[in-house]
């Protein structure tokens, strides 16, 4: 009876465990959403930006980006990451997930500015390449053997 007891206690406190490991996981993935400032979305290190990716919504709904003009946009958001020569636009980079100098998964805010520097348009791009880099693995793989 007593060693039925000391089991029962035994697996509470492994399910306690597991159950706080998984919890603790499982929030470290989600996002943090947050309200948008400018000192928030332009803190990081030049590299990464810990911060927009909770923003991006906020941002999106509570400031009307389509009409701003250049120096308008640099004021909110700050300097971009890249400028398009060829399009006339402005990139912000929200994440970057990276596998050594490969990019996994990108996802960036671009503004679009029209011939007289004014936002005519944005739009949110992601883009993923895990299929493409498993396939490069394979084939290094391959090579390999």
């Amino acid at each position: 009876m007593l060693s039925n007891i000391t089991m029962l206690k035994s697996l509470s406190a492994k399910a306690v465990i597991i159950s706080a490991t998984l919890a603790i996981a499982l929030s470290g993935c989600q996002v943090k959403h947050e309200k948008f400032t400018t000192k928030g979305w332009d803190d990081g290190d030049g590299l990464e930006f810990p911060r927009r990716e909770g923003m991006l919504d906020d941002l999106l709904a509570t400031h009307k980006l389509k009409g701003l003009t250049y120096r308008q946009a640099l004021g909110l958001l700050k300097y971009p990451q890249r400028n398009g020569v060829g399009e006339n636009s402005m990139e912000y980079e929200i994440t970057r997930k990276m596998d050594g100098i490969d990019t996994i998964y990108a996802k960036s805010l671009v503004l679009y500015l029209s011939p007289d520097s004014v936002v005519s348009n944005y739009k949110v791009t992601e883009k993923d390449n895990k299929e493409k880099l498993r396939l490069k693995h394979e084939k290094q793989n391959a090579e390999k053997k």
